[in-house]
């Protein structure tokens, strides 16, 4: 849970959980913000805490859909990289991997 400095508002969560991306055993960096604090920059904040907090070593990933640009912004500010488009939930999403990028051209994936 995040809480903004000055007033101790509910700023949103976030952590590091262990799930199932096509297939493979991932680890995601996961992060929600309200609505409130949008463009604040504090996604971006709360996902380098986590980083500090979790460390390159656990391979870590994120997702978003393809459609959510502020989401990726967020992931790539860090050093997350694009790595290839992924069905998940039923939507089309993007999975973005903590160092350079490991596919070539963009691939679809069926279904987690």
């Amino acid at each position: 849970m995040f809480r903004e400095r000055t007033s101790g508002a509910f700023v949103g969560r976030g952590g590091l959980r262990h799930v199932e991306v096509a297939g493979s055993a991932e680890v995601e960096l996961a992060y929600a913000v309200m609505a409130a604090f949008w463009g604040c920059g504090l996604a971006g904040e709360m996902a380098a805490a986590l980083l500090r907090h979790g460390g390159e070593r656990l391979g870590l990933h994120g997702i978003t859909l393809t459609t959510n640009a502020a989401s990726r912004r967020v992931m790539e500010k860090p050093g997350f990289r694009f790595e290839r488009d992924i069905a998940h939930a039923g939507l089309s999403h993007v999975l973005y991997r903590l160092g350079p990028a490991q596919a070539g051209p963009s691939t679809s994936a069926q279904g987690l």
